[in-house]
């Protein structure tokens, strides 16, 4: 294959707007690393683990809102692509896939690195794209540089998210000293223009009507990349009609004005009792996945009626199962057809009740003797301004939840909530931190989770803005919080999976600055010393994971008393 067409495949993605690259060192996949490792207005990246490096790409490619180009050779090195590509799937960030191929006629005759690579990731790509192996005849050359542009434009068009290209390479890989590099500047880039989608006035006036009706409104707000002026929008919407809005941590709404930003914290009680005047009569939702699961499961069981609202939808989701429509209208327009208030009071009473939470939260937590729970609380507190905070899956980003974010200091949440593995959460947020080098990125992290993803940091590249908050209780232990598993006598070996791994070797491996916490004297002489450092740096918070259960089982049984 002729290198030139390969350089022009890194041309067009440069062209369509993509300018930073992840690619993993192989053979089979040089042509891809040269055009683009050579390209100017690429930057090009070389991580060796491939799982890290596309938890890296994502990170990246969600921190700028673009497609980040990943490339990797062929055979087992594109499975290890799939969680953070399942993740991107589901999260709707932009990514497109280069996955270097043997050629057709080797695949199945046992040849080296050789897999089946066709579709490999099945439904969790919006779309698969198999280049031909010969590319010598003008149209072949044609429907190559077809399909790049198509490839690149899925990934943004409507709902966003990965596309997968496969290129099959046949030997040499590698130009001779002699051939001339190149990028042709005229390669022909196809451009996509899509409107916004409206509702004619006839829905406009039906939706009107339906709301009417009701008396009690309330707005939920799932994840998502809200852009600012929808907040604003919302905020208004909400005070001018009273509207409460459930903002649980993953949302990002907690500096609205009248954001519910501690709904687990207020439906532990309710889900054993509530009153009629506490339940809406209809929940309008906006975003995607929400992580209170005691807000979900008061929804569940007083059968709101529920509206969910977004421009594009590739598939019906009813969480709350209580769905009766579906509205394909960009969530700012939508605001401007509501005009019905629900009461005042209805307003009041659930401020109240998280004006209570938050009370009996923070009492509960200034009352205990150290712990992870109380020491996360203190660290989310003293955030500098306009930081980025990252939460790991499991128990840390349920910690934050509980503890919730009110503080007007522009802090904006992240956590791979897509398929909420614990894969990959520390390379998501150094992909972040590599795509934003000016800004302070926060890692919250179980000790499962980080150890699970140390080759986050083994490459070559600065991450100096990025600091890791690490819960080390020496094993999975939110199956110690789980009714269930806590009762089994396999808990500790095959669902805790303890482990007696300590942070301070990987940090002196890897050049990061290691601050450690075991009790409260130790916690108040670091923690601002940890936050103010200039580089990276990992504070070990260590504790028992016997006495966390019971703290967390007191808070519990503090919230519903």
């Amino acid at each position: 294959m002729r290198q030139e067409i390969i350089n022009n495949i890194a041309e067009i993605c440069q062209k369509q707007g993509i300018d930073k690259a992840i690619i993993s060192p192989g053979s089979r996949n040089a042509p891809l690393t040269l055009a683009f490792a050579r390209h100017l207005k690429i930057q090009a990246y070389s991580i060796s683990d491939e799982r890290t490096a596309a938890f890296i790409a994502m990170g990246m490619a969600q921190a700028q809102r673009n497609p980040v180009a990943l490339i990797c050779t062929s055979g087992s090195a594109s499975l290890n692509y799939a969680p953070a590509v399942a993740e991107a799937y589901f999260q709707e960030i932009p990514l497109v896939v280069i996955t270097a191929d043997r050629p057709p006629e080797w695949i199945d005759q046992w040849d080296g690195q050789t897999i089946r690579q066709e579709n490999i990731y099945g439904k969790h790509v919006k779309k698969s794209y198999n280049v031909a192996v010969d590319l010598s005849h003008a149209d072949a050359q044609w429907q190559t540089y077809r399909m790049i542009n198509e490839a690149v434009v899925e990934s943004m068009n409507g709902i966003k998210g990965p596309v997968h290209i496969n290129i099959p390479f046949r030997e040499p890989f590698y130009p001779e000293k002699s051939e001339k590099w190149e990028y042709d500047q005229n390669v022909k880039i196809i451009k996509s223009t899509v409107g916004e989608k409206k509702l004619a006035e006839k829905q406009i006036c039906e939706l009107q009507a339906d709301i009417k009706e009701k008396q009690k409104l309330a707005f939920v707000l799932g994840q998502e990349d809200y852009n600012q002026l929808f907040l604003e929008d919302l905020d208004k919407v909400s005070q001018k009609h009273n509207i409460p809005i459930f903002a649980d941590i993953i949302s990002n709404g907690h500096e609205l004005k009248n954001a519910i930003h501690l709904p687990d914290n207020i439906c532990m009680k309710m889900l054993k009792e509530s009153k009629s005047e506490e339940i809406p009569d209809l929940i309008i939702s906006f975003g995607k996945s929400i992580i209170s699961k005691n807000l979900k499961l008061f929804l569940r069981k007083n059968h709101i009626e529920q509206w969910h609202v977004r421009e594009y939808h590739a598939f019906i989701a009813d969480p709350f199962q209580a769905l009766i429509k579906q509205i394909e209208e960009g969530p700012t327009p939508f605001l401007k057809h509501i005009n019905k208030s629900s009461s005042s009071e209805f307003l009041k009473l659930w401020k109240d009740k998280n004006a209570t939470a938050e009370t009996k939260t923070n009492e509960f937590l200034r009352a205990q003797s150290f712990s992870e729970f109380s020491a996360l609380q203190e660290l989310i507190k003293n955030l500098p301004k306009d930081s980025h905070l990252h939460l790991a899956n499991s128990l840390s980003v349920r910690y934050a939840n509980f503890i919730g974010l009110k503080s007007q200091k522009g802090i904006k949440v992240w956590a791979n909530r897509g398929t909420s593995g614990i894969d990959g959460s520390t390379s998501t947020a150094l992909g972040h931190a590599m795509a934003h080098p000016d800004q302070n990125h926060f890692l919250i992290t179980g000790d499962v989770a980080f150890f699970y993803d140390r080759n986050a940091f083994w490459h070559k590249y600065p991450y100096s803005n990025l600091k890791i908050i690490l819960l080390n209780n020496q094993g999975g232990s939110i199956f110690r919080m789980i009714k269930g598993p806590n009762q089994q006598a396999e808990l500790e070996e095959f669902f805790e999976t303890e482990q007696k791994l300590d942070a301070k070797l990987l940090c002196s491996e890897f050049g990061i600055a290691h601050f450690s916490a075991h009790n409260s004297e130790s916690f108040a002489f670091i923690k601002d010393k940890f936050i103010q450092y200039p580089h990276a740096a990992v504070i070990e918070i260590k504790t028992d994971s016997k006495i966390n259960q019971k703290i967390f089982e007191n808070f519990k049984n503090q919230l519903i008393s």
